[in-house]
């Protein structure tokens, strides 16, 4: 099945850039849609390696402050869960669009947790932006596996 283009657009908080990437959107509903992107290159997180050809669904949603990566290989073996913290997300038919907040939190499939990147938090960030991103990180810890549910419901038969 052919699923229309639509273009994922990451800007990144800490440099200014900003990232593209084209997807297929397998779903958009108000403030609610699934991308499908298969990455080119092999990318390793939190020690987990992603080959080539892994396909990541990621779901985004305008009134929430992360967006989710579920990543599965090639054979449909799952290989990990991976949140943004974001905001500013918005989306459209044609183009997502949303702003990384630095922290990620990885969810193996074994269900290890790991809170990335914190570390790279600069010291001089706005006191409500760092407070954004820490309630955003405390929110999703609390509840992942929920969270996790849900997709499963709003993908279907995706994976």
């Amino acid at each position: 099945m052919n699923y229309p283009h639509c273009r994922e657009v990451k800007h990144l908080l800490l440099t200014g850039k900003t990232r593209f990437f084209d997807c297929e959107r397998l779903s958009f509903q108000n403030d609610c849609g699934i991308l499908k992107y298969i990455l080119k290159d092999p990318i390793t997180v939190n020690n987990q390696i992603l080959p080539p050809d892994t396909i990541t669904y990621g779901f985004y949603w305008q009134n929430r402050p992360y967006t989710l990566y579920r990543w599965f290989d090639p054979q449909g073996s799952h290989l990990g869960d991976y949140f943004n913290i974001a905001d500013q997300v918005k989306l459209s038919p044609v183009q997502f669009e949303w702003r990384d907040l630095i922290v990620d939190i990885f969810i193996s499939p074994q269900g290890g947790i790991a809170i990335l990147d914190e570390d790279e938090l600069p010291s001089e960030l706005d006191t409500e932006l760092a407070r954004k991103i820490h309630q955003a990180t405390n929110y999703i810890l609390q509840n992942y596996t929920s969270i996790l549910r849900e997709s499963d419901r709003l993908a279907g038969r995706l994976f």
